[in-house]
């Protein structure tokens, strides 16, 4: 088959397409015909800073497509399902393997770049919002990084829950864009720490919730922005993997600080039947899967370079 590999650490030019031999599934897992991959914000973090290991590593977390084997054990899908699939890598390929319980049967009409898209971008939106910080209607919330696949994601589903939602970003074009999914109030957001706009913004409250998919100094301007007693739920680190927050206002506002891995919450049922439900929705067309742009798969180090830039609303997708 064909795929993206790397053999060393670093930008898009690092990324190779060539042939490589066919995965097997192991017992447990699926194999799937890749119709679609969505590049996730983990992907080129990996690329830079995880040693391929094999080398040469394929990269990638989140793929759609067909299953065509079954693994042993496996008897939640038959060959010839649609499916969306996370794996720690093996996406940015025409075929990938994926153990059954990462993996969601789509409802009929769901295009594969929409279904591809969906999973981790709306589906940690979903799992962050509600299975952790148990958002509710009325409450507010901010998201950080809010027009990232993440972030567009949880400003749909907030909305739609009957949250005021504000969004954090840098492209002041970008965050007025973010309206038409539901974005209450855009702050445009350089080095200075935000908490007092979002302040002003709700009447000198604060916010319940903050959904912080960036990292560094946008954790500590994110928990400076809670209510007493709110919620911080940290989902990704864009800017940095490093970073310092003070316990101390932990402490004497009752906040909470919670991390959320999608991957480690997809065996729980409610997670699951969120999901299920987010791709229900998706196909009845309640839910959008925003999508930036769309590349071949021998086009990866376009597409890599493109998700690493500024300006994007959603996922940048690859086709095999």
């Amino acid at each position: 088959m064909k795929a993206v590999v790397y053999r060393e650490n670093g930008g898009p030019e690092v990324l190779s397409y060539e042939d490589v031999s066919d995965p097997q599934p192991a017992a447990g897992e699926i194999l799937v015909k890749v119709e679609s991959i969505s590049v996730e914000g983990g992907d080129p973090l990996r690329r830079r800073r995880v040693p391929p290991k094999p080398n040469p590593r394929i990269e990638g977390y989140a793929a759609s497509g067909e299953v065509i084997a079954l693994g042993q054990g496996v008897t939640s899908f038959q060959v010839g399902d649609r499916v969306t699939t996370w794996a720690e890598r093996g996406s940015h390929a025409e075929l990938r393997t994926a153990r059954a319980e990462h993996c969601w049967l789509l409802p009929k009409g769901l295009e594969m770049s929409a279904a591809a898209v969906a999973l981790v971008g709306l589906g940690t939106a979903g799992a962050a919002l509600f299975e952790i910080a148990q958002l509710k209607r009325g409450q507010s919330v901010l998201i950080s990084g809010a027009a990232g696949g993440v972030g567009v994601g949880a400003i749909q589903l907030a909305h739609k829950a009957g949250a005021q939602v504000l969004g954090t970003g840098s492209n002041p074009a970008s965050l007025e864009e973010l309206r038409r999914y539901g974005l209450d109030e855009p702050l445009v957001v350089d080095r200075e720490p935000f908490a007092q706009r979002v302040k002003d913004l709700t009447g000198g409250r604060g916010v319940d919730v903050f959904l912080d998919t960036v990292g560094g100094s946008a954790l500590q301007s994110g928990l400076d922005s809670l209510v007493e007693g709110g919620r911080a739920v940290m989902v990704g680190a864009i800017s940095t993997l490093k970073g310092t927050i003070s316990p101390f206002s932990l402490l004497v506002q009752s906040q909470s600080l919670f991390g959320c891995m999608l991957p480690f919450l997809m065996p729980r049922p409610s997670v699951r039947a969120m999901i299920d439900d987010i791709l229900q929705r998706l196909a009845g067309g309640d839910l959008t899967a925003v999508i930036d742009r769309e590349y071949r798969l021998s086009e990866a180090q376009a597409a890599h370079t493109r998700a690493e830039e500024r300006g994007r609303i959603g996922r940048v997708v690859m086709i095999p």
